[in-house]
């Protein structure tokens, strides 16, 4: 059975929304669990993209070892989201952590990263919808 983009939308949303709610019920405020949970959500997404990604390159992309299984079964509706953005000519390994990079840039671009000094777009988003709403 292919994965689907609509799956992959789903996914992400799904890690998202389980993020937020951890943060929340660990007592943040809600303006900091939607931050940190975004933050938190797509790292992993990353991180899981790019083990496979590795583990393709290392182990080969046709091994039925259990792990490997339930993490093409993880990721795939992640890749197929990203499909239409990947370049064909990349090898298989390589189109998972290209995922990864645009995962990762994703995150860069709407949540920012405090190691990297990188200023987040979503909180200055996030601020003008807010008072487009209230005034």
């Amino acid at each position: 059975m292919k994965a689907s983009a609509l799956s992959g939308v789903l996914l992400l949303v799904g890690t998202y929304l389980l993020a937020v709610v951890t943060f929340v019920l660990s007592g943040a405020p809600t303006e900091v669990a939607v931050f940190l949970g975004g933050t938190y959500a797509l790292t992993a997404i990353a991180a899981f993209l790019f083990s496979r990604g590795i583990l393709e390159l290392v182990v080969g992309a046709d091994r039925d070892i259990t792990f490997f299984v339930v993490l093409r079964k993880l990721t795939d509706p992640l890749l197929a989201l990203t499909a239409p953005m990947t370049p064909a000519f990349l090898l298989p390994f390589a189109v998972s952590l290209y995922a990864a990079f645009l995962f990762f840039f994703l995150k860069l671009f709407l949540f920012g990263d405090a190691f990297l000094n990188v200023p987040p777009l979503f909180i200055v988003l996030y601020l003008m919808v807010a008072t487009t709403l209230q005034g």
